[in-house]
């Protein structure tokens, strides 16, 4: 998963703002069966997309850099909810 989300990281621009909902939608569109073989039944969604909020933040100073604050932004639902946001190094 990790190098998955990796992937998907590098392909964005530099200077560009992120969302943690953008790289989860682009994981489930791009790279579905990484996404589903590492969900585990005993979680919620939520629970397991903070966890995949927690791996795109393991590269913050590398990669990217964590911003202040919540992005509000569209989630897999189709709801709209806060979530982290980054800025790509």
């Amino acid at each position: 998963m990790k190098t998955v989300i990796q992937g998907i990281i590098s392909k964005i621009e530099a200077g560009v703002i992120f969302d943690a909902h953008t790289i989860i939608e682009k994981l489930i569109q791009e790279h579905s069966d990484v996404y589903l073989s590492s969900y585990s039944n005993n979680k919620s969604t939520e629970l397991y997309n903070s966890q995949i909020s927690k791996i795109i933040d393991s590269f913050d100073g590398s990669l990217i850099t964590r911003m202040p604050g919540e992005s509000w932004s569209k989630n897999i639902r189709d709801n709209f909810s806060n979530c982290a946001y980054w800025k790509k190094n």
